[in-house]
């Protein structure tokens, strides 16, 4: 046997294999030896087929497999013996190969085309950026407070009703003449007083005060919502006709909510595990938090503004025609010619940022998504962020483990939570590596700077 490679371009080369009889003779008769002590064929005890009968039937095949399996072999063996780094995988050279005839030839060569992976570097730390420090506006944080008085307000238990409150009802089944019927069925039930459809009953009840008792039909009451009358009242299948009786109802209590007071009681139901004495205080601490979340916005911009300028700036080589071809042949015919052809640009972006990502994985191997990471991941957001301390018997870990490897079997699920995992470190090494220059700006600034940049794009993983 022998392998030789051949330049075809600057980015490209042709690898040729070429064989004897004598480099694929031995795998063929091993293989023939194999079928004919398992062949079952009319006439023949098992093992006992003649080997020349077995050579007759399943020779062809059995040459052209074996063949196949050592050329590929050889292929694979010579690229990483050679240490060729290459784009995608080999696509055989049909033309060059032509027709292959084991009857009347005993040499023959077949020929690979392959696309070299482009040679080049890149310094994160030779990347100057603007890093916008946006600072929270005096407005933003007053209506931050705003939200979080109607978010958060002070529950009271007043003894009239108004529109918008909880009523808890004492109810017991009447008759037709409004009667309390004597061990009717009966209960407690709770409810918004808004949900109330009907207009006139709605009335009875807003001006109803604290123990204040009548006779209503709930069914009338919701619209005619049987469903919701029987969940309601918490009635069982033997009893639903009775989501259509009257009941003599007793307002048992009343809950409603009014805007919190803006004062230190307020400060520690939002942040309860700080001390805040003063408004200053608390209007800092509330700058502090829209600040941070401003801060992961700046980060993904300027991780989107570097990746950019790395993707533009980094001279990554690529065969169109070889690309084109094997964009086609990886697509597994879901994908046509015409169609590479046309959306070409797009493809030669994403293998681009996909050299570029490599290469930073291998000269950063912070960036490297280990095993145990992803499984924690899917971990953590299935079942929250369980504390260190917590103990877990062996029970409990292996049904944790088990439903995370059912989540992981689907590999479309595994690779995307590895993108995620791979960008948060990007982000994180390219806030570290890349030099940065603050400059303070207020939200409406920023907002303007990321508009004048919409062109920006993460590339996904959409043509692998």
């Amino acid at each position: 046997m022998q392998v030789s490679k051949e330049q075809t371009g600057e980015a490209t080369a042709t690898i040729e294999i070429k064989i004897t009889k004598t480099d694929y003779e031995p795998e063929v008769n091993k293989s023939l030896k194999e079928y004919q002590r398992k062949a079952s064929i009319p006439g023949f005890r098992p093992g006992k087929v003649p080997f020349g009968l077995v050579k007759k039937m399943y020779g062809d095949a059995l040459l052209a497999d074996s063949v196949n399996k050592f050329v590929s072999n050889s292929l694979n063996d010579y690229i990483i013996e050679n240490k060729i780094k290459i784009i995608g995988y080999p696509l055989p050279d049909i033309d060059r190969t032509g027709s292959i005839d084991f009857d009347t030839k005993d040499e023959f060569s077949f020929f690979f085309n392959i696309a070299l992976s482009p040679e080049f570097d890149i310094n994160l730390e030779d990347i100057s950026l603007t890093y916008p420090k946006v600072k929270a506006s005096a407005e933003e944080i007053q209506n931050t407070i705003d939200k979080l008085l109607k978010d958060y307000p002070n529950t009271v238990y007043p003894d009239s009703l108004k529109a918008g409150d909880e009523i808890e009802l004492r109810f017991v089944e009447a008759d037709q003449d409004k009667n309390e019927i004597e061990n009717g069925f009966s209960g407690k039930a709770r409810f918004n007083v808004d949900e109330i459809t009907d207009q006139n009953i709605k009335d009875t009840f807003l001006s109803s005060v604290l123990g204040a008792e009548f006779v209503v039909n709930l069914n009338e009451a919701f619209g005619g919502d049987n469903e919701k009358v029987i969940t309601l009242l918490n009635l069982n299948n033997e009893q639903h006709e009775l989501a259509s009786s009257n009941f003599n109802v007793v307002i048992d209590e009343i809950v409603s909510t009014e805007l919190a007071e803006f004062n230190e009681e307020f400060f520690k139901k939002i942040f309860p595990s700080d001390e805040i004495n003063s408004e200053e205080d608390f209007r800092n601490r509330i700058g502090a938090e829209i600040e941070k979340q401003l801060e992961q916005q700046s980060d993904y911009f300027v991780y989107s503004l570097a990746l950019k300028k790395v993707i533009e700036e980094t001279p990554v080589n690529l065969p169109e025609e070889f690309m084109k071809r094997w964009i086609v042949d990886n697509s597994e015919g879901k994908l046509s010619a015409e169609e590479i052809e046309s959306n070409y640009p797009d493809y030669e972006k994403s293998l681009r940022f996909q050299l570029i990502e490599e290469k930073l994985i291998g000269k950063y191997p912070e960036l490297k998504v280990e095993e145990q990471e992803v499984r924690r991941f899917v971990l953590n957001y299935f079942f929250g962020t369980m504390p260190p301390d917590m103990e877990i018997d062996e029970d409990m870990e292996n049904r944790l483990a088990s439903t995370v490897d059912s989540i992981l079997k689907n590999k479309k699920e595994e690779q995307r939570i590895i993108s995620e995992l791979r960008e948060r470190k990007m982000i994180k090494l390219i806030k570290e590596k890349v030099s940065l220059t603050e400059q303070e700006m207020t939200p409406e600034e920023f907002k303007k700077l990321v508009s004048e940049n919409k062109d920006l794009e993460i590339i996904e993983h959409d043509h692998e």
